[in-house]
């Protein structure tokens, strides 16, 4: 009896190692276990993307990238104690946070520690050499994504312009390498494409010193008359870029793009009221100012209540008569007037990137503005009320007189291109050429404007390279400073040379009791600086420009 039990027991046990024996051979034949149990041993750490770049009109870099360095952490080696002099502090805890984990992982690492003994990869991170342009390139987060302005709009272009490169490992069940393997690098091409804008760094250089030695607050637009491509764009104050921290405590407005945001406009818009008068066949009109105007029960005075005696348009430009525009504009009527700045862009936001505009500043409704003997309708005859304007759209305006009477839509960006050919493989697209005015009514508009810089309340705005034409402008704000006294913007903008124009240049300084340096007087340092550039310009020039910034 008991020697059957034993004879059953081994039979028993031989069919169970023979299924035993049998599964495995199966496991060990079928492919799928294989790269099943391959696949668990594999371990995928990416390196950080380099970032596309951007560049300025002549494919000059206006970001560029610094070396990283990235450390391959292996869990049960000595790297830990090894990295841990060269990582930084958050570096540091993250170490001391993975210091029991199961796969390697990369920290980076203030230099390459190749020769330590320990796995270091090259990287690269993106930074703005002698920062320019930054309100409108924008900044990055802490990991490097894109999150204003530019950068946001064309986040996917950019992060996707280097190599995906990826460290792989093939480790044991703890976590460290496998005897006699060593970590793979495997690269796969990015699409190596960067933005190229419109901007000329020289001159955004430039203008950039000539603001931060001129004005606390506002910007300067630079625009090419011809195509409508803003050459320069500067806002003060400017910002740091890597210590954002800092601008949001002071609260001091820095990040605001001035160029895209709306203000109140002042007198420059009365070139508004000048291309609807030549329109509307009213450019005879004449009025004999005494220095304030009643509408309504309302009265409105000109600059300092003074009296500009018998004016015409030509006249009522050179010294910015209010009167003679509420009368102009009681004459034209407020629809009118709307049509003509609708023509001439206002009201409407600008295209800058693919997700990216510009305010659109507010025309009042033409229902405000019905009334001739309304108030509303005589503050928008000399730029004030409910009108707000952005610097683009001021510029937009002078450059139409400037190139003849056809409206050009603004553009800061030329496309996305190849960074190694400079091709545009993506173009930047923007409205179509609008005429507004036909060429005979914006040469005398012209003419006058260039009045304004001779003989009128412009002469500051005079450049040293040539004639120039333009108009001053100042608004009122509805801010006050501490002590009562209410805040104003500072406008000039016009085109050089006053014959035939090449550049429209806008300057604004905004919520300001006075400025140090008028607008228009920072209007000609940007003009005698773009001489500069052109080698038109005499010696004595470049002499003052090197003081003057």
């Amino acid at each position: 009896m008991t020697l059957r039990r034993l004879y059953a027991m081994c039979s028993a046990l031989t069919v169970l190692c023979a299924a035993v024996l049998c599964r495995v051979y199966w496991i060990c034949t079928d492919t799928a276990y294989a790269a099943s149990a391959g696949g668990q041993s594999l371990s995928e750490t990416e390196l950080p993307r380099s970032r596309g770049n951007f560049y300025d009109r002549d494919g000059r870099q206006l970001t560029g990238t610094e070396p990283r360095w990235y450390a391959l952490c292996i869990p049960g080696d000595s790297s830990y104690a090894t990295l841990f002099p060269y990582v930084s502090f958050e570096e540091q805890t993250q170490l001391y946070e993975k210091r029991n984990s199961m796969t390697p992982f990369l920290v980076e690492v203030s230099t390459d520690l190749s020769a330590n003994g320990v796995y270091t990869y090259t990287g690269a991170q993106r930074y703005l050499p002698n920062p320019i342009a930054r309100h409108l390139i924008g900044y990055l987060n802490g990991e490097g994504v894109g999150v204003s302005s530019l950068e946001l709009a064309y986040e996917d272009v950019l992060a996707q312009a280097g190599d995906t490169r990826t460290v792989t490992c093939t480790t044991t069940a703890q976590g460290s390498l496998m005897t006699g393997t060593q970590p793979e690098l495997q690269a796969t091409d990015g699409t190596s494409q960067g933005v190229q804008l419109t901007l000329d760094a020289n001159l955004q250089r430039a203008c950039e010193g000539i603001a931060a030695q001129s004005m606390e607050r506002g910007c300067i637009l630079v625009m090419d008359v011809q195509t409508g491509e803003i050459l320069a764009s500067v806002s003060m104050p400017e910002f740091d870029p890597d210590d954002l921290v800092k601008s949001i405590e002071a609260d001091d407005t820095s990040l605001i793009n001035r160029p895209l945001s709306a203000f109140s406009a002042g007198s420059v818009f009365k070139v508004v009221l000048a291309v609807a008068a030549y329109q509307a066949g009213y450019s005879w009109f004449t009025y004999d100012c005494t220095g304030s105007v009643e509408v309504g029960d309302q009265v409105f005075r000109c600059a300092e209540g003074r009296a500009h005696g018998t004016v015409n348009l030509r006249g009522a430009l050179e010294q910015s008569c209010n009167c003679y525009f509420i009368e102009l504009g009681r004459l034209l009527g407020g629809e009118r007037i709307l049509r003509t700045a609708q023509a001439l862009g206002f009201g409407q936001a600008t295209a800058v990137a693919p997700g990216l505009k510009s305010a659109e500043g507010n025309l009042p409704q033409a229902s405000a503005v019905a009334d001739t003997d309304g108030g509303q309708l005589a503050m928008l005859s000399f730029g004030q009320g409910a009108l707000t304007v952005t610097p683009l759209q001021i510029t937009a305006m002078m450059n139409t007189i400037a190139d003849g009477g056809v409206w050009k839509a603004p553009s800061f960006v030329r496309g996305v291109v190849d960074a190694e050919t400079m091709g545009v493989v993506q173009p930047m697209e923007t409205a179509d050429d609008q005429p507004v005015c036909d060429e005979a009514t914006a040469a005398v508009l012209r003419s006058m404007l260039t009045s304004v810089v001779e003989e009128g309340i412009g002469r500051q705005a005079a450049p040293e390279a040539g004639q120039a034409g333009g108009k001053t402008g100042t608004a009122q704000t509805g801010q006050f400073d501490e002590e009562g006294e209410e805040l104003l913007n500072y406008w000039f903008s016009g085109f050089w040379p006053a014959e035939e124009p090449r550049y429209t240049v806008t300057v604004l300084q905004d919520t300001t009791l006075e400025p140090v340096t008028s607008s228009a007087a920072i209007f000609a340092r940007v003009v005698d600086a773009i001489a500069v550039l052109e080698g038109q310009n005499t010696a004595e020039t470049a002499e003052n420009l090197s003081v003057t910034g």
